[in-house]
């Protein structure tokens, strides 16, 4: 047998412990433990109190992880660290832990009826009745993260109330943050404590009285009050993991802020955490690049789940985005399951279903995007279009997505270039794909609509199947084609409930014969009785579903812009 020389080995053995992955060390936080301090040392028998010492420790270096334990931490977790490529600085809920991060305080005050208290005239008989009252003192309007001139201006205001930590009730008035404008338009209930209503709050600042409409005297509840700008935030840092917390309430800063947030930051990831009941937007990446957020839950937001803007190469994958814009934001500026604005570039989001978002789309880009990857989601129930792509230059993919039962279109593109549309089911919406230039400054140039199942889109009005399947824009004059670079072809559509209608503009519908004659358009594509159910909020064909792809000669088969790297 023969032997090493032993300075061969002794090399051999020092590249192969180089090759080995350097673990870092661990640390804790417990903030419901008896001896917990931020004064300790963070280890498993002496750990810190709050996530936000870990998370500014200048003890941790790249590959720590931060174990957090079980409990409800109010603060504001602002990350300071960075770890390197391959050995990111982890903050993870411990095994089995359930790890909640709150922006807001409980109210521990009295409370009193309305019609019990002194000196408190009606202005009609009854009408106090069931409210009642409470004094927030100052501390509720402190967060230090407002600027001097934001908390002398915003000092005494409340946005956010909520019953056993997820019953957000109705706010009364106006709002101090948002007009009620034709851009931002919230939705306003009432006018002052006269017109409250049940379910509801209205928040006096020259008093500091805060007045509830609920079932029951609010000492049986938890009543939660809004007070902190950010949950969490990292800015400038990279490399850093964030696993298995829950993110929860917030005190809108103004503008478009969300609870979480990630800006000018590389190499993030967001891990099964979530993102629930923000003011605003549940959490937004800015300026980023490179980073993920996976199998997290942004659901029941006021505004939007997730916000993203000026990204490059980042990924959002396996979330869930449901219920948002419970405040009833105006959707035509700003909301729904997710709105991504603007100039992201190379993004993807995929593997997500997004569904219930209240009077606004499930998946938004909006304004200069390019090379986006919308692949493989659930999009359904939404009040608003199912998947949105307006104004994106740079195009992108729309593919192998379920888009149904939404009350705005499927799939609807506008004003956007070198975007193609394949592989996608499109069923029950009420409108197919509708791709339509937005005026003379962002025109549809280089669409492709290709190899999608588009099933009864439209409308059981007084003419049955008012919609269309396809809308894809071949020029402003009728009959004629002026715009050559938009093509569909490849694609079945269902007979089983009227006879499906293309559109060369908003109007007037044509049928697949005449798309044909007139346009040149759908060659390959055919009729077939296709149906499908919706047992629940579900989805299901009836029948055998024909591969889309099956229909195309041989060399039409899509071709999308080459992936990037």
């Amino acid at each position: 047998m023969r032997t090493l020389h032993p300075f061969l080995l002794c090399a051999m053995v020092s590249f192969a412990l180089l090759e080995l992955p350097c673990r870092g060390a661990t640390y804790y936080v417990d903030g419901a433990a008896t001896g917990a301090s931020d004064e300790n040392a963070g280890t498993a028998k002496a750990p810190w109190k709050s996530i936000t010492r870990a998370a500014q420790a200048p003890e941790l270096k790249p590959g720590d992880v931060v174990v957090i334990r079980s409990g409800v931490y109010r603060e504001h977790v602002d990350v300071t660290v960075s770890g390197v490529p391959n050995r990111p600085i982890t903050f993870a809920a411990a095994p089995g832990a359930r790890v909640v991060v709150k922006g807001s305080e409980i109210v521990r005050g009295k409370w009193r009826r309305v019609t019990e208290m002194p000196r408190t005239r009606e202005p009609f008989p009854n009408a106090y009745a069931g409210i009642w009252a409470v004094h927030l003192g100052d501390e509720f309007f402190r967060d230090p993260r407002f600027s001097a001139s934001y908390r002398d201006k915003m000092r005494r205001w409340v946005s956010q109330v909520f019953i056993d930590d997820r019953r957000a009730l109705q706010k009364i008035g106006p709002s101090r943050i948002y007009s009620n404008d034709k851009v931002h338009k919230l939705r306003v209930v009432g006018r002052g404590l006269s017109e409250i209503v049940d379910e509801s709050f209205f928040f006096d600042p020259t008093t500091q009285q805060l007045y509830v409409k609920i079932s029951g005297n609010p000492s049986w509840f938890c009543i939660e009050v809004g007070v902190r700008g950010f949950c969490l935030t990292l800015a400038n840092v990279h490399d850093v993991v964030v696993r298995g917390i829950e993110f929860r309430h917030n005190r809108q800063p103004g503008g478009q802020w969300a609870m979480a947030a990630v800006r000018n930051c590389r190499s993030i990831v967001l891990e099964n955490c979530r993102f629930e009941f923000a003011d605003f937007a549940g959490l937004a990446l800015g300026r980023s690049k490179q980073c993920a957020v996976r199998g997290c839950d942004l659901s029941h937001n006021g505004n939007s789940g997730l916000a993203m803007g000026e990204c490059e190469e980042c990924r959002i994958e396996n979330c869930t985005l449901l219920a948002n814009n419970y405040r009833h934001f105006n959707a035509g500026w700003h909301a729904g399951g997710m709105k991504c604005i603007p100039r992201n570039r190379r993004c993807t989001v995929r593997q997500c279903e997004a569904a219930w978002n209240i009077a606004s789309p499930g998946i938004w880009f909006d304004g200069g995007n390019g090379d986006v990857r919308i692949l493989e989601n659930v999009v359904h129930h939404n009040d608003g279009p199912g998947i949105f792509f307006e104004i994106n230059d740079g195009g992108g993919i729309i593919a192998d997505n379920l888009v149904y039962a939404n009350a705005g279109r499927g799939v609807y593109v506008s004003g956007s270039r070198h975007t193609w549309i394949v592989h996608n089911t499109v069923a029950g919406n009420e409108a197919g794909v509708v791709c339509m230039p937005r005026g003379d400054d962002w025109p549809l140039e280089d669409v492709h609509i290709l190899n999608n199942l588009l099933l009864c889109n439209g409308i059981a009005a007084e003419k049955i199947g008012r919609g269309c399947e396809i809308t894809l824009y071949m020029g402003p004059e009728p009959g004629k084609r002026t715009v050559f670079g938009n093509h569909s072809d490849g694609n079945v559509l269902s007979n089983i409930a009227w006879t499906p209608t293309f559109r060369r503009d908003w109007n007037p519908n044509s049928t697949l014969q005449e798309w044909r004659t007139r346009f040149g358009e759908d060659l390959h594509s055919k009729i077939a009785p296709i149906d499908f159910e919706r047992p629940g909020a579900g989805f299901r064909l009836v029948g055998d579903r024909p591969a889309a792809g099956a229909v195309l000669p041989d060399g039409l088969a899509w071709r999308p812009p080459p992936a990037p790297g």
